[in-house]
């Protein structure tokens, strides 16, 4: 053999434990001579030339672990395969959950299927909306493909919307290249729905660049589907549009329009079903060219010789088991070459897996649902394709998903939303169990089953929130009624103040005349009848106005749960409050009838006055958190402010400049950082999320459509 060596000599230094076994094996075979002979025995069972042949199968393991080599032959290292572009759709539309869990997840799931497929691919990521954004150039370094489709989502574009033209620009610019045309695929995968897009553009731009285009489309293309987004406090909402839910479903006539008018452009429908992109893409490139790229300067590679090694010890292992007195122990041969030659992996879970599986079963059974999730997500974390089988990793996430099925349903009359976020994990854990084992019928029929639920929640989530808007509208109804019968009230009042003459006496002298009386006003007769009757008309609109917040009440009040009390209703206070406004109301009524008795009309005109105005009060109490939310958002508009060029040197002189920062780091010494690379990469991933989101929000005003 020329050329022969050891490519890993580190692991020749195994060889020096060749001796302290030899002496173990020796140590022992004394002890044993010397209970053989205190037991009366006469002939040793155990033979020296044994142990010799143990050491050199152990020596002959070590030589071929260095794995020895012979013929060595110098190799170019050369690719061929296609440039392939994925192009994510991120638009708030892609949040629409018509395929489970969502458009986006499902495209972001499809990526990672093709990359499984993939060998020799040049791969690069590309997210679009109102604006398109790079987040992986072309490379041949599939894992970091796959941490960058994690870190995707709807605010990694900088502008709301969905232009396809932005994308296929900024493929054509910045990523592709011009010597590799022709075997060149950009994969875009969306719901459609463009706004603004130059369509004979891009098909221009399409042929120019020698660009093959695979339009997937993906949504319902008949029924709309809500768009469920995350507001600044991270409650889960629906998507509206001039106070109205937006609705989105896949444009299915757009995306054909474009593949039919380019000759590089196919389109697939894959609609709301289950789909694996890598072998779409496998049938969208049978029989295309490919291009070889060669690079570096060659490897060396020799022909292994360890199989030399491995044989001889075996023998040797097998020699040395048979030398004993009782002949050849062939349980004890096949089981070190089960030892030496491995265990057949994944056939079945490790004995810590099945019993926490068989707890996890039992806690389901037990009705211990959340506690059973936990544990058999557990399991599904510590168990792989080395520990258990697929049917075992499938049954697993199928009993994981039943779990969540219950807490969904259990959870759900209280609140739709936790309910769907159940529903939509054990939409996931089903789609695993398919995804581990394709022929379990359980798996598909719970998908399909759990996805109908999810569209109930969905329609049920829809619904409160229509009827808490018809609430809001309700209440803000009555602040306006109750509004109008205080100024009627007050109108009232007032007009009787307007009639009445002065009851006060002037101060007078010591020993002056005393005063004439008070005499009634010529009108007064007339204008009391008047009053009364006034006063009886917003008696009986207050009434009104009581039975109208009963009823309110009754509507905007849960029922209680069986067994329990009656729960208070939210306008008890407000309730307590009007019921005395008309009895305050029919008392001054009563009293307007005689001009003597007005002042005290007015009185109780007055306190009716008060009610009315605390109820407003306790009203206006319950919108006061929205509108500090409000004026916080106006507040944080602060990062949006633009300084004048007509500031003044007082303003500008107050601003920290250059030189003083300089100067106040030569003043105080910068701390010793002790962070680590996780701490900063963590960081700064979280700065430009952050950053992301600003830049967002800023834009998002500028797009009449940014769903």
């Amino acid at each position: 053999m020329s050329g022969f060596v050891f490519q890993w000599t580190w692991v020749l230094s195994l060889l020096l434990l060749a001796l302290p076994l030899w002496w173990l094996l020796a140590y022992a075979r004394g002890k044993r001579a010397e209970l053989i002979q205190a037991m009366g025995g006469g002939m040793s069972t155990h033979r020296q030339l044994r142990d010799t042949l143990r050491i050199a199968a152990f020596v002959l393991l070590v030589l071929a672990l260095a794995r020895p080599g012979y013929d060595p032959e110098k190799l170019s290292i050369s690719r061929s395969g296609r440039d392939v572009v994925f192009a994510l759709d991120v638009s708030q539309s892609m949040l629409a959950e018509d395929v489970a869990p969502s458009r986006l997840e499902v495209a972001k799931q499809a990526v990672r299927d093709a990359l499984v497929t993939f060998s020799n691919e040049r791969v690069s990521l590309v997210v679009y909306a109102g604006s398109a954004t790079i987040m992986c150039p072309l490379t041949y370094d599939y894992d970091f493909v796959r941490y960058m489709l994690e870190q995707t989502h709807t605010r990694s574009a900088d502008f709301g919307g969905t232009t396809l033209q932005s994308a296929v620009e900024k493929v054509v610019d910045q990523v592709f290249m011009a010597d590799r045309a022709g075997v060149q695929d950009l994969v875009v995968i969306t719901d459609g729905g463009d706004h603004g897009s130059q369509m004979p553009k891009v098909t221009e731009l399409l042929e120019e660049h020698g660009v093959d285009l695979l339009l997937l489309g993906v949504g319902n293309p008949k029924e709309g589907s809500p768009i469920p987004v995350l507001d600044e406090e991270g409650v889960r909402t629906l998507l509206r549009s001039e106070e109205a839910i937006v609705y989105t479903k896949l444009d299915d006539a757009t995306l054909r329009a474009l593949a039919s008018q380019s000759a590089n452009a196919e389109y697939i429908a894959v609609g709301d079903q289950i789909f694996d992109l890598g072998q779409i893409y496998v049938d969208y490139v049978a029989g295309r060219a490919v291009s070889a790229s060669v690079g570096g300067d060659g490897i060396v590679v020799y022909q292994e010789a360890a199989l030399f090694f491995v044989i001889p010890a075996l023998l040797l292992l097998l020699l040395s088991e048979c030398w004993g007195a009782n002949g050849l122990q062939l349980g004890q041969a096949a089981l070190v070459l089960t030892l030496l030659v491995g265990t057949p992996q994944g056939e079945a879970a490790t004995p810590q897996l099945q019993a926490q599986f068989a707890e996890a079963s039992k806690l389901y059974a037990d009705g211990a649902y959340a506690d059973a999730v936990a544990l058999f997500s557990d399991v599904a974390a510590s168990g792989d394709s080395a520990s258990m089988t697929p049917g075992d990793l499938a049954a697993v996430q199928l009993n994981r998903g039943l779990c969540l099925m219950e807490l969904s349903r259990s959870e759900s009359e209280a609140s739709a939303e936790l309910g769907l976020s159940y529903a939509q994990q054990a939409q996931l854990a089903f789609l695993a169990a398919k995804r581990y084992t394709p022929q379990m019928e359980r798996s598909g029929i719970r998908l399909e089953s759990t996805s109908v639920w999810v569209a109930e929640l969905q329609v049920r989530i829809a619904e409160e929130a229509e009827e808490q808007d018809e609430m809001q509208a309700q209440m803000e109804q009555l602040v306006e009624v109750l509004q109008a019968l205080l100024e009627a009230q007050k109108e009232l009042r007032q007009e009787v103040t307007d009639s009445d003459v002065n009851r006060r006496h002037p101060k007078r002298a010591k020993n002056a005349p005393p005063p004439p009386p008070i005499v009634a006003p010529d009108d007064a007769a007339a204008n009391a009848p008047v009053f009364v009757k006034s006063q009886g008309e917003l008696k009986v609109e207050a009434e009104g106005i009581y039975v109208s917040m009963q009823k309110l009440d009754t509507e905007m009040t849960p029922p209680a749960p069986e067994g329990m009390p009656p729960m208070e209703g939210i306008l008890a206070e407000p309730l307590k409050l009007m019921a005395k406004v008309p009895e305050a109301m029919e008392r001054g009524g009563g009293l307007l009838g005689a001009w003597a008795t007005w002042p005290a009309a007015r009185a109780e005109q007055q306190a009716a006055e008060q009610l009315i105005e605390e109820i407003l009060s306790l009203l206006s109490n319950n919108s006061s958190d929205e509108s500090e939310g409000d004026e916080w958002d106006e507040m944080e508009d602060y990062e949006d402010y633009e300084y004048s060029d007509e500031m003044d040197e007082s303003m500008m002189s107050s601003m920290p400049m250059e030189g003083d920062l300089a100067a106040g780091g030569e003043m105080q010494a910068l701390p010793v950082p002790n962070y680590s690379a996780e701490d900063i990469l963590m960081e700064e991933q979280g700065s430009l999320q952050f950053r992301q989101q600003q830049r967002a929000k800023a834009n998002a005003g500028k797009v009449e459509k940014d769903y």
